[in-house]
């Protein structure tokens, strides 16, 4: 019991001591298997590769998957940094490359408007398509509506209310209701 203590303080000092490494030094840590040296090698190079996608893609959700995908592929191939540059430029060419490939892709499957290919006599690709629920707008409105009948109804007589009902939601006829109610 008292090693598990002993042994706790070390892990600790051992984390300290690994934002005080250098990239070769946490790089031979990753390939051997520190996760944690991995996570500090990259942390210490994720904003300027973010930075360098969103440059080439001029989009921020874009840059961050480019990113993500470049840090990806950078953790597989650790075993295949042969050292001939620093690390940080060899991870900004993967960057960059993920992101030109993301690019590329986005440029071979360009995203096309619904209203463009409408042909003569037919509706436009967006009103075939529309979603014919209500938007929220339309939503708030029938329940603002509904909580103003609600109000009104409240105020009226209780025969009222039931004919009202009757007619309205149920949708029986002005006779049929009167016969409901027995007038």
């Amino acid at each position: 019991m008292n090693q598990g203590r002993h042994h706790q303080p070390e892990k600790f000092v051992m984390d300290l001591n690994l934002h005080e490494q250098t990239e070769d030094q946490l790089i031979e840590r990753g390939l051997g298997g520190d996760a944690r040296a991995l996570d500090v090698l990259f942390s210490r190079n994720t904003r300027t590769l973010y930075q360098t996608a969103l440059r080439v893609l001029g989009n921020p959700e874009d840059a961050e998957e480019a990113l993500q995908e470049g840090l990806l592929s950078a953790y597989r191939n650790l075993p295949r940094f042969e050292r001939r540059s620093q690390f940080s430029t060899w991870l900004t060419r993967i960057v960059i490359n993920a992101a030109l490939m993301r690019r590329r892709s986005k440029r071979s499957r360009p995203a096309v408007s619904l209203d463009d290919f409408a042909s003569e006599g037919e509706l436009p690709l967006a009103e075939r398509f529309a979603d014919e629920s209500p938007n929220p707008e339309q939503i708030y409105a029938g329940t603002e509506l509904g909580d103003r009948v609600k109000k009104k109804l409240a105020e009226i007589s209780p025969l009222l209310r039931t004919a009202f009902w009757l007619r309205e939601i149920e949708g029986l006829s002005a006779e049929e209701a009167a016969h409901v109610l027995g007038v």
